[in-house]
């Protein structure tokens, strides 16, 4: 019996205005609904089509894929505290521990989307006022919505590729006996090659009234330099599949353990030649309206925290060049749930209900940041939300999710953070937080990037690098200079962590350098050499001169100026409350926390080593002060020394010279439905 492709695809399918399952399933089967030329009898209705597509996006594939398909969760800067947990085994590069219907939903979703905006985009081709347009040499609002469509499939093709590898790809939309796996390359070009064609005729952001909330020239552009910018460097390929990738020639790194092997193809200059061209067009010449945030009028003058204030403020960011779109109140806006500050489930003030998946490796949370560098508090907390007594509340280290363990979390998108935290009708799954897909900083970073690969511009990666930085401390003194080959990668790769900490990206920039494994190593022994500085000693000190002790002692306080709770912005090395910055807790009113009338807390040796039994510690206890459990449970409680070995990056044990396996499987009735010709490698499961 013959089989449609569309068949897997159709398996996430919600109710549509069109009806069908077909190769033309955009036609109709009644009177009741619109027909092909109503719906692409204007570019704003064509529009209105390609909005299902957004909302398919947003809902099923990056709601779905509520911990950025486990991408934040699995670096030498961050990792899940959640344990044991299915939730971040391949986060760990554990493939054969997950499930073959792990992800069937997310990738069900790309593929819905993959097929309706192609026959979308098809539709829109044959109408006259498109074919007229396109004739031309300006962007119009027809070749605006087609280029949209176009870039929408490329963006979700792109995904299904980056994140399960080689995959069946160009059937959609047509009947089929058979199919097979189709090398990533060969789709990485074909969706290059389609962007190349489109691009040209879109609006840049701003033109024709497009905000981030949509796909403009300038998402396109940068989407080319992103996707070349990974066909181009370090990537795990499949060796099990003869003739799979063709004629392309690898460059080979580590031990090939017969599935699998780390590689770059020989020709990736030329797809890094393509990188630098687009990203530097989505940066300078099409950027439109996307900016680097550089000022604050507000007294903290943190212009990288402005950016996430406008975000927890429910107002897109200059700063954003690609946001999906979310509505407070309503399902599927995941952001400031699995992905933000810590919070807890409480009767009184579900809102703060905040899940908090991604944690923050202790040892970069020590390490990683230079003094002065104004990203360090307003990207990682440690402390949280307590919805029953409206303080805040210090996040234990060891296993535990919400306020409950887990240690340093994310900051950049904080509950009590915002103009309005208390917006109307807005529960802890629906609050309306955009999820910023791409930022200016993001694809400056990447410019820089592929400028370095070059090595034809290192001035000008300098320079992109010394613009985040400037930003980063307010001033050109902890600028880098000098920097050529390697040397300048890594400090690129360093860079990009320290910005882009908890949004997905730095597990990949470990893949692309070619580094994944000596990265995971480092960061496995730095943990062990303080776990066992803490057992031996009841404190370590790093390399930046900060120390991590057993302890820290915590009290209650009523910050200076408020009646009752404040949420912090200007940080104060001198006063306990107010240093880490960038904390505190909104006064969210509730009766049950009259009882609490002090609800900011003051921490003393979080950086320092108190001894418990000496004179310092004696004096903060008379001053009210209570010793809490910190650096301690990481060796004394066996639950967080496994669960601690385990997340950062277990899989790399065993497998040290060989690929890092990070892809997600495809769902089963992909396996079952292709004849024998599809399977998942990488040592994921087939049944």
């Amino acid at each position: 019996m013959m089989k449609n492709i569309v068949l897997y695809i159709c398996l996430a399918l919600l109710p549509f205005m069109f009806t069908g399952c077909s190769s033309d399933y955009l036609d109709v089967s009644n009177a009741g609904q619109s027909d092909d030329d109503f719906v692409m009898s204007s570019p704003d209705e064509a529009f209105k089509t390609l909005s299902w597509a957004y909302a398919e996006y947003r809902q099923n594939a990056v709601h779905g894929g509520n911990y950025n398909w486990q991408d934040p969760l699995g670096s030498d800067a961050e990792y899940m505290s959640e344990f044991p947990t299915a939730n971040n085994v391949i986060a760990r590069l554990q493939p054969g521990a997950t499930a073959i219907n792990n992800a069937a939903g997310l990738y069900n979703s790309l593929n819905v989307v993959v097929a309706r905006t192609a026959r979308i985009a098809d539709l829109i081709s044959q109408q006259a006022g498109y074919q007229a347009d396109a004739e031309g040499n300006a962007p119009t609002a027809w070749t605006q919505v087609y280029g949209e469509a176009k870039t929408l499939w490329a963006h979700c093709a792109w995904e299904l590729v980056r994140h399960f590898g080689d995959v069946p790809f160009g059937y959609d939309n047509k009947i089929v006996e058979e199919y097979e796996l189709t090398s990533r390359f060969a789709i990485m070009d074909t969706i290059i090659n389609e962007l190349k064609a489109v691009e040209s005729k879109m609006y840049v952001l701003g033109e024709g009234g497009l905000t981030s909330e949509r796909i403009s020239r300038t998402y396109a552009n940068a989407l080319i330099g992103e996707i070349a910018l990974h066909a181009g460097s370090w990537q795990t390929i499949r060796t099990d599949e003869s003739g799979l990738y063709g004629a392309v020639q690898f460059e080979e790194k580590g031990s090939n353990d017969g599935t699998c092997v780390y590689a770059r193809r020989s020709d990736y200059l030329d797809y890094i030649r393509t990188a630098e061209q687009y990203l530097n067009a989505a940066v300078n010449t099409h950027k439109g309206t996307a900016t680097l945030v550089t000022s604050d009028s507000r007294a903290a003058n943190n212009p990288f925290q402005k950016v996430w204030q406008e975000i927890n403020s429910r107002r897109i960011s200059p700063e954003s060049i690609f946001e999906i779109g979310t509505v407070p109140g309503t399902g599927n806006a995941e952001m400031g749930y699995s992905q933000g500050r810590a919070g807890a489930r409480h009767n009184n003030l579900a809102y703060l209900n905040t899940f908090a998946a991604i944690r923050i490796i202790p040892s970069f949370f020590y390490n990683a940041y230079e003094p002065g560098d104004k990203r360090r508090d307003a990207s990682m907390v440690v402390t949280g939300s307590d919805a029953a007594t409206g303080r805040e509340a210090l996040v234990p280290l060891g296993v535990g999710t919400r306020i409950g363990g887990g240690g340093p979390a994310t900051n950049k998108w904080d509950k009590n953070r915002g103009d309005e935290p208390d917006y109307p009708n807005v529960s802890f799954r629906a609050t309306g937080i955009n999820y910023v897909l791409l930022r200016m900083a993001d694809a400056m970073l990447m410019l820089a990037e592929a400028k370095a690969i070059l090595g034809t511009d290192d001035a000008g990666a300098v320079a992109l690098v010394n613009d985040i930085r400037e930003r980063a401390f307010g001033d050109a003194s902890h600028n880098i200079a000098g920097l050529t080959g390697e040397a300048l990668l890594d400090a690129i790769y360093n860079e990009r962590k320290l910005e882009l900490l908890g949004e997905g990206d730095i597990r990949w920039d470990m893949i692309r350098s070619g580094k994944f494994n000596e990265r995971a190593i480092a960061v496995r022994q730095e943990m062990a050499a303080m776990i066992s500085g803490l057992e031996a000693n009841g404190y370590y000190t790093f390399p930046s001169g900060r120390t991590i002790s057993n302890y820290v002692w915590t009290k209650y306080v009523q910050v200076s100026g408020s009646s009752t709770a404040v949420v912090t912005q200007s940080p104060d090395e001198n006063d306990p409350a107010l240093y880490p910055g960038w904390r505190g807790i909104y006064e969210w009113g509730a009766e049950a926390h009259a009882a609490y009338p002090a609800k900011n807390l003051a921490i003393q040796g979080l950086y320092n080593y108190i001894d418990p039994n000496g004179a310092e510690a004696a004096a903060l206890e008379a001053d009210g002060y209570t010793k809490v459990n910190w650096g301690i449970r990481v060796w004394s409680d066996p639950n967080a020394k496994a669960m601690l070995d385990a997340a950062i990056l277990d899989g790399v044990v065993g497998r040290e010279t060989s690929a890092p396996r990070y892809f997600h499987a495809m769902p089963l009735t992909v396996i079952d439905q292709s004849k024998g010709k599809v399977k998942n490698g990488y040592g994921l499961p087939n049944q």
